[in-house]
C-alpha cells in the first residue's frame, strides 16, 4: 500500500509541515515549510514560535485551543518570513499518548492576503 519512506513523504510533501512541543518550541520544519518562509532549519527549528507568529493574539488563541486538544481548522495566521510577512491557514491537530500532549501536527497552506482575508472574518483572536 504505502511503499515510501514516511520521513521522506512528510519531508518532501508539497504542503508546509511543522511540529511545535507543548512549551511553543518547534521541534519539526519540513523543506516546504522552511523555503516557504525562506529560513534555514538551524534558524527555525528549535525556536519558539512567538519569534515568528505576528499576532500574539492569535498565537496564543492557537495554543489555548491546541492545549484544550481541539483541532483547528482553517485558522488563518501571519507569520514573519525572512523576507516578509507570509499569510497561512493552518490545520493542526495534537498527538497525544495517555492524556499528554507530546506536541503539535501543523499542515500550512500560504495564500494571498485577500484570501487570508476571508478566513479571518470567521476568528476573533481579541478574546
Amino acid at each position: 500500500m504505502f511503499t515510501e519512506n514516511p520521513e521522506e513523504f512528510l519531508n518532501n510533501s508539497s504542503i508546509g509541515i511543522h511540529a511545535v512541543s507543548p512549551e511553543g518550541i518547534i521541534i519539526y520544519a519540513n523543506m516546504h515549510e522552511l523555503e516557504s518562509l525562506g529560513y534555514t532549519k538551524s534558524q527555525y527549528v528549535g525556536h519558539h514560535v512567538s519569534e515568528f507568529q505576528m499576532d500574539k493574539n492569535c498565537l496564543t488563541d492557537m495554543m489555548k485551543r491546541l492545549g484544550d486538544f481541539e483541532k483547528l481548522k482553517n485558522y488563518p495566521a501571519k507569520v514573519q518570513g525572512k523576507d516578509g510577512i507570509k499569510y497561512i491557514i493552518y490545520n493542526s491537530s495534537v498527538y497525544e499518548e495517555n492524556g499528554e500532549f507530546l506536541h503539535t501536527r501543523c499542515y500550512g497552506l500560504e495564500v494571498d492576503e485577500v484570501i487570508f482575508d476571508v478566513f479571518l472574518d470567521h476568528f476573533n483572536f481579541s478574546k
